[in-house]
């Protein structure tokens, strides 16, 4: 008997990353909202951050199940979820089932979050621009300012525009995930674990542990197959 072949989409602002699940996750790839191809698949489980694309989804993926807050088994420390973003609820349920009970969760997308868990309760987080956001939003909003790729750049100090821009960026994003996890440890006094994911957490994956495929190892464990 074939294995159920499982189809998991996540939808972000900017993409579609495509993963599938026949007794082990692999990889498919990012296309562009409408250059997702229509893939064979027994069930298709979808998160989306990006409502105006769903009436497509469902074209091209007609069965497909689109998760909703309220699917999500999150306890929270007073929380709508009705207000939290899908994607932000996935992961933060993926790391409290397959990483710890007490954990820091940055998801590093077209913006940048860090959210907060303590004893398996989801006390809220920040979210800020995304890496390859502030890049562009430097790039727009300053004439003499390039545009750049992202790229790791640890500079002490930056010595030409490249290097002034990406090291800027990184010390930036660096300080700022040490700071909100020291200041957190801090205030509930307990040790907390640092789970990274989104395909820019490669960039800080010496900070502490790093899960590209996060969501989608969610979806499937809240659907029972991992």
């Amino acid at each position: 008997m074939l294995a159920m072949r499982v189809l998991t989409l996540d939808v972000g602002n900017s993409s579609v990353d495509v993963c599938f699940f026949d007794g082990e996750l692999r990889y498919v790839g990012k296309f562009a909202h409408r250059e997702l191809p229509r893939l064979e698949a027994s069930k298709v489980l979808v998160s989306s951050v990006k409502p105006s694309y769903e009436p497509y989804l469902k074209d091209l993926y007609p069965h497909a199940e689109l998760l909703r807050p309220e699917d999500v088994p999150l306890e929270t420390s007073g929380i709508d979820k009705g207000k939290v973003g899908i994607d932000r609820l996935l992961n933060l349920y993926g790391a409290l089932r397959l990483y710890s009970k007490d954990i820091i969760l940055v998801s590093f997308g077209t913006a940048l979050v860090v959210d907060l868990a303590v004893d398996g309760v989801y006390m809220g987080g920040f979210i800020t621009l995304g890496l390859l956001s502030s890049l562009k939003c430097l790039h727009e909003r300053a004439e003499l300012l390039p545009e750049l790729s992202l790229e790791k750049v640890e500079a002490l100090i930056g010595t030409d525009t490249r290097s002034a821009m990406l090291g800027g960026l990184f010390a930036q994003t660096s300080s700022y995930i040490a700071y909100c996890k020291e200041r957190w440890e801090r205030h509930f006094k307990k040790e907390l674990q640092l789970l990274l994911t989104g395909g820019d957490g490669r960039l800080f994956e010496n900070m502490g542990l790093y899960d590209p495929l996060l969501i989608h190892r969610s979806m499937l464990n809240l659907a029972g197959f991992l």
